[in-house]
């Protein structure tokens, strides 16, 4: 069991990162474990690695004897809660297939582009470029290119809004191809549920009807309505999703190291003092606190700090626009901005101060009663709504009925696979979490111990990540599950990942300056740079039927709007 005198902060924290930045969620500042969000990958140190490996998928989630391991599983459990923000909610399967979108949404305009412009990159430094310098007579030529890098800008403008809304919103604001908040959720939600219905519903009969949207949004954007029209003033939440996000894995994690001591518990103030409540680790809770005029409490296990998990439990799980039909166009960025949400509930605790004390045995009934008084004083859906619906599915598609069964033995078709992967596992998620939604919003109490759950541990294992790395060697590596055979895992990971270079040299084709990069090293063992450009390029040509030589490199001068180098990294 945990010695409170043992804390070891290498075990949690870790040397700077030296890899290039991706958009990655970690379990501390320069982390020991990180979930990577466009690569879809679990990451822990190799010696977090070597002190969980007892605990293969067969086996129990009590804990483990010494506290070092204690500490390493408190990592995996960190990291695997952002893999379940991910795949688990609304806000983090609109955020995961974002990137896929880029290139699923825009590969029949980037075939036109070919015929009409030829292979040209970047796509929007050449489209700056020729609409400088020949205005609006450049417009009829330049619609598919155009179409392509608009929407592949509007979803890097929902990502960086919706993450860090108050760190990203100036310079958004003075980039030539920001319209506004709303067109950019509107876009990217389009898209997602567009790869939806194309999935499984392709009648739109469950799914909203995205088409029905197109004059709404104009209306919107005619009626000056705040957030819907270029240069609209921006609402700025209090804190961003990536906030949120954080606050949520770390307090689930010393949620499970406070249960699993057996000695004299810390304080939050003594977790504070330590180092494990700082940064945006701590953020969201601060804001918590601030907007709902509450005080430190003093317990991990108090119930102030479980009314914040279910108020970040609230917050990323949206239900307008998917699953659930948008009833109020104007109300559509309050309605699925996570830190607006989040923003607005913790505004709500303020004036329904009973609910600081009300969930005290982390029931299932205290997650829906307190839940139903949120949710009814914000003008929200109860997040049942969105789960019953969702839930309500099955039986009236068909395409579902295989896809759940393509989950069941992990056997995919091979189309589209990255999508299917993630909206079975998405669809597999919320039936659990709609029988059990006290487990899934706080996981550390039942993992320690602190509650007793009989599916506990079913569930727990049933929702690990598909890939992670190792601790003895380099690059990416499936999962291996009891119920499922070694060749259907090892098929769908080489399919999964086989659509890799495709996105990542499509979003350099729209955005990125200079020439093609084929950087792989993160996934292969036994990397060969000449193998990985032949992969790149044989990938791309399959789509676009070129190849990455034949492409016209436009000088780092070629744009004449902003440069995207002036941007922070997400």
């Amino acid at each position: 069991m945990l010695d409170t005198m043992a804390l070891r902060h290498e075990l949690l924290d870790a040397q700077e990162d030296k890899r290039e930045p991706t958009l990655t969620f970690a379990a501390c500042l320069n982390a020991h474990g990180m979930y990577e969000t466009m690569r879809f990958v679990l990451r822990l140190s190799p010696l977090n690695h070597s002190l969980i490996e007892q605990f293969e998928i067969d086996q129990s989630i009590s804990a483990p004897v010494t506290s070092e391991a204690i500490q390493a599983y408190s990592t995996y459990i960190h990291e695997t809660i952002h893999w379940w923000q991910h795949v688990g909610s609304t806000s983090g399967l609109l955020l995961s297939l974002s990137y896929l979108a880029q290139s699923h949404s825009s590969i029949e305009d980037l075939r036109k582009v070919l015929a009409t412009i030829g292979p040209i990159k970047p796509l929007k430094a050449y489209t700056d470029r020729v609409l400088m310098q020949e205005g609006d007579a450049a417009q009829a030529k330049l619609a598919s290119a155009n179409t392509t890098v608009n929407n592949a800008l509007d979803v890097e403008y929902y990502k960086y809004y919706a993450l860090s809304p108050r760190e990203n919103i100036k310079w958004m604001i003075e980039e030539n191809h920001f319209q506004c908040i709303g067109h950019g959720y509107f876009i990217v939600y389009g898209q997602l549920v567009g790869m939806l219905a194309g999935t499984i519903d392709k009648e739109f009969s469950v799914l909203p009807d995205i088409d029905s949207w197109d004059e709404e949004i104009a209306r919107l954007s005619e009626e000056k309505v705040e957030g819907y029209y270029w240069g609209s003033r921006v609402k700025l939440p209090a804190v961003g999703m990536r906030a949120v996000y954080e606050g949520q894995a770390r307090f689930i994690q010393l949620q499970f190291l406070d249960g699993a001591r057996a000695s004299e518990r810390l304080t939050l103030g003594d977790w504070r003092e330590r180092g494990y409540l700082s940064g945006v680790y701590v953020e969201a809770f601060d804001a918590f606190l601030k907007l709902s005029r509450a005080e430190w409490p003093d317990r991990l296990d108090d119930p102030l700090v479980a009314l914040f998990l279910l108020v970040c439990d609230l917050a990323i799980n949206p239900t307008r626009g998917m699953p659930i039909e948008i009833e109020s166009f104007e109300d559509f960025i309050d309605d699925v901005d996570v830190g607006i949400r989040f923003t607005r509930m913790c505004q709500a605790v303020r004036q329904l101060p009973h609910l600081q004390t009300a969930i005290t045995e982390f029931s299932r009934e205290q997650y829906l009663s307190v839940a139903d008084e949120l949710t009814e004083l914000t003008g929200y859906d109860h997040p049942m709504a969105g789960l019953d619906a969702i839930c309500g599915w099955s039986g009236k598609l068909p395409d579902l009925a295989a896809l759940m069964e393509e989950y069941r033995t992990f056997e995919y078709a091979p189309v589209n696979v990255p999508i299917r992967v993630f909206l079975s596992h998405y669809l597999a998620f919320c039936r659990d979490k709609f029988a059990h939604p006290e487990f899934f919003c706080w996981p550390g109490i039942y993992m320690s111990g602190q509650r007793h759950k009989t599916e506990a541990r079913t569930l727990w294992l049933r929702h690990l990540s598909l890939f992670s790395d190792r601790g003895d060697k380099n690059g990416v590596y499936p999962r291996k599950w009891p119920d499922r055979t070694e060749k259907a895992v090892k098929e769908t990971f080489n399919r999964f990942y086989g659509s890799t270079a495709l996105y990542d040299l499509t979003r350099q084709w729209i955005l990125e300056d200079g020439p093609f990069v084929c950087d792989f090293k993160w996934l292969a063992e036994h990397y060969d740079q000449h193998r990985a450009n032949e992969w790149g390029n044989d990938s791309f040509r399959q789509v676009y039927g070129v190849t990455l030589d034949d492409f016209q490199i436009l000088g780092a001068d070629a744009g004449l709007a902003i440069s995207r180098s002036k941007r922070p990294s997400v």
